[in-house]
C-alpha cells in the first residue's frame, strides 16, 4: 500500500453510520475507506441486546452438556493457550437489506454491514481437544453475556447460538482474544469473540461465556426465530436457516447519484464469497448490457476474505450512467442479478447498481 494510500484511511474519514441507535447498530462508511483490513475504529456494529456489563474479576468461560466434566477457563488461562491469526471478512446478514425491492423488515443496511479484520486467538479445535465429547452430542451451543427483551415475546434472553458438530467447520473457528493486533474491544467481544470464518455476522457470537454441547437441535430465538430465510412473515413451515456467506460484490466508488466530470476515472469496490475465493468481477458501464472484466487488486484472494477490485473508465459522452457489479468464485457460484426476496432481507446478494452522472458542456454565452 503506497504512503498515500496509507494517509487516505486515516484523514477525514467520516465515523460510523448509524442505523440504529438502541440497541446500537452502525455501518462502516466503505465509500470512502482505501485500506483491505478494516481499520477497528470502523468496523461495523451490530447489537441485538444491549452492552452486557462484564465483570473481569468472575469472567470465564464455561463449557458443559454432553461432555465428560465441566470446566471453565480464566481469561488468563484462553490467554497462555496457543493462538493463530486469520483474516476473517464479517459480513451482517442482513447487509444489503435497504436495497432490496419491495422493502424487508429490519435494519435497512446499506452496503457497509461489512468489514475484514485479522482475528487472533485460540483455535476452537484445541479448546475441545481437552474434552471427552459424547457420541450423542450432536450441536454446540455458544452463549454471549448479552441478554435483554424482544418485541416479539415475553421475557429475558440471552444472545444464544449453535454450530454443528461438524470438525471441517469447528477446525476453522477462533476463539479471538485480538483484533488487528490489539486486545479485543469491548463493543466488539471482550473479552472472548466467537469466529466463524465463512458464515455470516450473527454465529460470531460476542461477549463468549459458555460452550453447551447437547444432543438436541437448538431452538433458540435468535436461531430459530431469527436468522432463517422465509417468505412470509410469521411463517416458518419452510424455514431455512441461514448460515454461509454466498458470492456478493459493491461498488465503493463512484457513491450513488455521484456527478463527475468526463475524463478517465477509476471504479473501485470490493467483492467476497465466504468459504470460496473470488475469481473474476465484472463491471457493466450499461446497465447489465455488456461487462468488462475488472482488476483485483487485493494483497491476497483468499478463502474467509473480501478482495478489492478496480476498473479504470474513460468517459467521453455526458449522460445518466447505470454502473453494475457482479463476482463470480471459486466453487463456480455467480452473483445473481436478483437474489431471491425474502421477508426477513437477509443475504441479499443481487447485483449492485449505482447511477451517475456526467454532465452535458454547457451551451456557451450569448452576451
Amino acid at each position: 500500500m503506497s504512503e498515500f494510500t496509507q494517509l487516505e484511511t486515516r484523514l477525514d474519514r467520516p465515523g460510523l453510520i448509524p442505523r440504529q441507535l438502541q440497541p446500537e447498530n452502525l455501518e462502516s462508511p466503505l465509500n470512502t475507506l482505501f485500506s483491505w483490513q478494516t481499520p477497528t475504529d470502523l468496523f461495523y456494529l451490530r447489537n441485538h441486546l444491549p452492552y452486557p456489563t462484564i465483570d473481569m474479576d468472575t469472567w470465564n468461560l464455561q463449557i458443559d452438556g454432553e461432555v465428560a466434566g465441566s470446566k471453565s477457563y480464566s481469561y488468563d488461562d484462553l490467554y497462555n493457550m496457543p493462538h493463530v491469526s486469520k483474516f476473517v471478512t464479517i459480513e451482517c446478514s442482513g447487509n444489503k437489506r435497504g436495497l432490496l425491492e419491495p422493502p424487508a423488515l429490519g435494519e435497512q443496511w446499506n452496503i457497509g454491514a461489512i468489514g475484514n479484520a485479522k482475528w487472533t486467538g485460540v483455535p476452537l479445535s484445541y479448546l475441545l481437544d481437552q474434552f471427552e465429547i459424547s457420541a450423542l452430542a450432536r450441536e454446540v451451543v455458544f452463549k454471549g453475556c448479552d441478554y435483554g427483551s424482544r418485541p416479539d415475546m415475553p421475557g429475558q434472553f440471552h444472545f444464544e447460538r449453535s454450530l454443528p458438530l461438524d470438525s471441517n467447520l469447528l477446525d476453522e473457528c477462533i476463539i479471538a482474544l485480538w483484533m488487528n493486533d490489539e486486545p479485543l474491544p469491548y463493543k466488539h467481544g471482550y473479552p472472548a469473540r466467537l469466529i466463524v470464518p465463512g458464515w455470516y455476522g450473527m454465529a460470531h457470537v460476542k461477549w463468549l461465556n459458555k460452550l453447551t454441547f447437547t444432543q438436541d437441535k437448538f431452538r433458540g430465538p435468535f436461531q430459530a426465530i431469527d436468522y432463517v430465510y422465509i417468505d412470509n412473515e410469521d411463517d416458518f413451515s419452510k424455514a431455512v436457516p441461514v448460515t454461509e456467506i454466498k458470492v456478493n460484490s459493491i461498488i465503493t466508488w463512484p457513491a450513488k447519484g455521484e456527478v463527475i466530470k468526463p475524463g478517465v476515472h477509476t471504479i473501485r469496490g470490493i467483492a467476497w464469497a465466504g468459504k470460496a475465493r473470488i475469481t473474476e468481477v465484472e463491471i457493466s458501464l450499461d446497465n447489465g448490457i455488456s461487462w468488462s472484466n475488472a482488476r483485483l487488486t487485493s494483497p491476497e484472494h483468499s478463502s474467509y476474505t473480501w478482495t478489492f477490485w478496480e476498473y479504470t473508465w474513460t468517459v467521453s459522452f455526458p449522460g445518466h450512467y447505470f454502473l453494475t457489479v457482479r463476482a463470480k468464485d471459486s466453487f463456480g457460484d455467480v452473483q445473481p442479478k436478483q437474489a431471491r426476496w425474502n421477508a426477513k432481507g437477509y443475504a441479499n446478494n443481487s447485483h449492485h447498481r449505482v447511477e451517475v452522472t456526467v454532465p452535458g458542456i454547457p451551451a456557451p454565452s450569448l452576451q
